[in-house]
């Protein structure tokens, strides 16, 4: 009896379907009527006796038993017709309308390809990229971290086995919108009498909610940190989420960061008697040439000249302002937050940049800025060059002198 197989054109009629739709139904509609078929005449074939076990017998496809005429049917439902293999095969090559339409790329997408993301800022800590960043690594930072900014990650460098934070781009999502996260800065913790409980009802600077009114106090258990040993005397930063409800929003927020006492301590030696010195070049004692009043503001001055700190502080004198002098000429001792600090308790920012590391003129620009601090350059540390930054930073006028500046308002 001539046995024919048809698993081959079974085969090449899966090879020639196309994810089309219209293809992928044309398939469907032929593989069920194949099935009718073969059980129709499945169940017409009598039913012949058990073969013993020990007998072998050659078990032979269903499609033997059809007539010619259902095996020319079945074949051409498999192959198709010549016309129809080339129109399939044509139709297989051609991509489809649906997957040859471009794709959207989404802000995410196409910053990830620059190795950016977007930095979810948690109470401690933040994650980016899936990862979570203790707020150790965050701190160590010599730029802030906020919710919604993005971040570009070295995956070529790694601290604790995480990519390196290289920098904080300027560019922010415009359909996400950052949680507000307010922190109780350099807060001090009490201890609640007759409890082991902690509170928190002051700060160093004054400046946060519980400073607000003496009745505004936030409650801290310390059994809610394990490991860290919590107690009273400790200097905190406290983050909560800001929703608008005040106080009732603070008192569910966390400790962010526990502050080492050299970052706080402001306890001061005794003064020492001053000993009043002869001027040793009395022709180059400062004398006020451009006429203003910082009417006692801040003026805090930056500069690498560590001998020319204190000289600088009889510009500010004569103009009736507060001097704040910065020593940067020991680059590595001067700290992100040390410079936050600093910037964010004056009024103006004066730079001489013709001795300190780029690093610090650039992290002070970018303080200024986040606290909107008026900063002026001085390219030299000279009592004129400073006199001449404070007037540029008290007009509003560019940071950067032009080198063909007016000099009439000189004496």
């Amino acid at each position: 009896m001539e046995i024919y197989d048809y698993r081959q054109e079974l085969i090449d009629l899966l090879n020639n379907t196309t994810d089309d739709p219209q293809s992928l139904l044309q398939t469907q509609r032929s593989l069920t009527t194949i099935l009718n078929i073969l059980n129709h005449y499945q169940d017409s074939t009598p039913v012949k006796p058990a073969t013993p076990r020990f007998v072998q017998r050659k078990v032979q496809p269903v499609a033997s038993n059809l007539p010619p005429q259902a095996r020319k049917t079945l074949k051409s439902l498999l192959t198709g017709p010549a016309a129809n293999k080339e129109q399939t095969a044509s139709t297989a090559a051609a991509p489809s309308p649906a997957t040859s339409a471009p794709q959207k790329i989404t802000e995410e997408e196409r910053l990830a390809a620059d190795n950016c993301y977007l930095v979810h800022r948690k109470l401690s800590g933040a994650e980016i990229n899936h990862r979570y960043y203790p707020e150790a690594i965050l701190h160590a930072l010599p730029f802030p971290v906020e919710d919604g900014d993005i971040a570009q990650l070295d995956y070529e460098q790694k601290v604790r086995g995480l990519p390196v934070i290289r920098r904080i781009t300027g560019d922010h999502l415009r359909e996400y919108t950052p949680e507000k996260i307010n922190v109780v800065e350099y807060g001090e913790l009490t201890r609640v009498p007759g409890s082991d409980i902690l509170q928190l009802n002051k700060t160093i600077k004054g400046n946060s909610i519980v400073d607000e009114a003496p009745e505004n106090t936030i409650v801290i258990d310390p059994f809610k940190y394990p490991g860290r040993d919590i107690k009273a005397g400790m200097v905190i930063d406290f983050a909560y989420y800001d929703r608008g409800n005040g106080l009732a929003d603070a008192k569910n927020g966390s400790i962010r960061w526990i502050h080492e006492k050299q970052d706080y301590d402001t306890t001061k030696q005794p003064a020492k008697p001053k000993v009043v010195k002869k001027p040793t070049n009395p022709r180059h004692d400062y004398e006020k040439k451009l006429d203003y009043d910082l009417h006692q503001r801040k003026v805090l001055v930056i500069t690498g000249i560590r001998s020319k700190v204190k000289g600088l502080k009889p510009v500010i004198d004569k103009h009736h302002g507060l001097f704040r002098g910065l020593d940067a000429s020991a680059e590595e001792k001067v700290s992100s937050s040390k410079l936050k600090r600093e910037i964010r308790d004056a009024d103006f920012v004066i730079v001489c940049i013709d001795a300190i590391h780029h690093r610090i003129s650039q992290l002070a620009n970018h303080h200024a800025k986040r606290y909107e601090k008026p900063l002026a350059i001085a390219n030299v540390t000279s009592n004129t060059a400073v006199e001449r930054a404070i007037a540029r930073a008290l007009n509003g006028d560019p940071a950067y002198a032009e080198s063909s500046e007016d000099l009439k308002n000189y004496k």
